[in-house]
């Protein structure tokens, strides 16, 4: 069974180039945390800094992408596991599950749902056309330590589309844990999907069926 994704997600896959990159930025964002806290202007300039380079890469090996599809879930892979705030994340898509999860339970959920997000945004990225991504602003978080960064892509067969990255610190840094794309969050949306495979099979259940599409995927 196949893990259902929202569907602005679901059909936007093949239309929109740029989600991939979506996905890439909402790892690569990492702000250095200061006392007084970042600014509009230093967030601005990292997202645009960060999305010209992960573009370049990708371009750049534009070759070994085509020569091996491996290549280019590497280099998702490097620019976005280390930025993920991946226990918060985890904590928010499993909602009211996570407390019944155990700590094995948690881990391995949590490395199958990374080479999840890693394999969905990475076959948009082979087609990466002419998006552009502006940042429009910066605004508080849901809580006093989380950050907003507003952006919007166009570019893509959607037009213009607004995106937005939710941060919070960790460990002296800021990590992304969410993006909200045109009003639907990513987290939000895989956790109906995963609460309701949870309800019919377990958490277990989930696990075994990440672990299974993800190696799939590798076929």
């Amino acid at each position: 069974m196949s893990i259902a994704l929202a569907p602005y997600f679901r059909h936007s896959r093949s239309s929109l180039p740029g989600l991939g990159l979506l996905g890439l930025l909402l790892a690569s964002l990492s702000l250095s945390a200061r006392a007084e806290g970042p600014t509009e202007g230093e967030a601005r300039e990292l997202v645009e800094s960060t999305a010209e380079a992960v573009i370049t890469e990708i371009r750049e090996s534009q070759e070994a992408v085509e020569a091996d599809p491996e290549a280019l879930l590497a280099i998702v892979d490097r620019r976005l596991l280390p930025h993920v705030d991946a226990e918060r994340m985890t904590r928010l898509v499993l909602g009211r599950y996570y407390r019944q999860a155990s700590a094995t339970q948690r881990a391995e959920f949590t490395k199958e749902f990374q080479r999840l997000l890693v394999r969905t945004y990475a076959g948009p990225l082979s087609e990466l056309g002419d998006q552009k991504i502006e940042i429009v602003g910066t605004s508080p978080g849901g809580a006093d330590d989380e950050l907003l960064v507003e952006s919007e892509v166009s570019g893509g067969d959607l037009g213009t589309v607004p995106v937005a990255y939710r941060m919070a610190p960790v460990d002296g840094e800021w990590k992304s844990y969410d993006v909200v794309v045109d009003g639907i969050s990513l987290v939000n949306n895989y956790r109906g999907s995963f609460a309701q495979k949870i309800q019919r099979d377990g958490i277990d259940g989930l696990i075994r069926t990440l672990r299974e599409q993800n190696e799939d995927g590798r076929r």
